[in-house]
């Protein structure tokens, strides 16, 4: 689990560098990495003050799914139980 919130500011930024075709020097992600992380603490201390046993993590799941919906991307649930799924869909035919 801490591994996954280690990696997802940097998730977000390749997917949105991916997204924009675009080339990042290193600094620009530094840069990136710096803005979000006061929020990815903030998930990480919520999520450890509110522990879930697995395939009981409703209320981490809720977290996550609500905050993807505020980002605009297309959210299921219920995945392998407790499992969330954001799908970025765009404008181009194709997965």
């Amino acid at each position: 689990m801490r591994r996954l919130f280690a990696a997802f500011p940097l998730a977000l930024l390749l997917a949105a560098g991916a997204a924009n075709a675009q080339a990042v020097d290193a600094a620009s992600v530094d840069a990136a990495v710096q803005r979000v992380m006061p929020e990815v603490t903030a998930w990480r201390r919520d999520f450890h003050q509110h522990p879930e046993l697995g395939f009981a993590e409703t209320r981490s799941a809720a977290v996550i799914a609500e905050h993807l919906r505020s980002l605009g991307l297309e959210v299921r649930t219920g995945v392998g139980k407790t499992g969330v799924v954001g799908i970025l869909r765009g404008a181009r035919p194709g997965r």
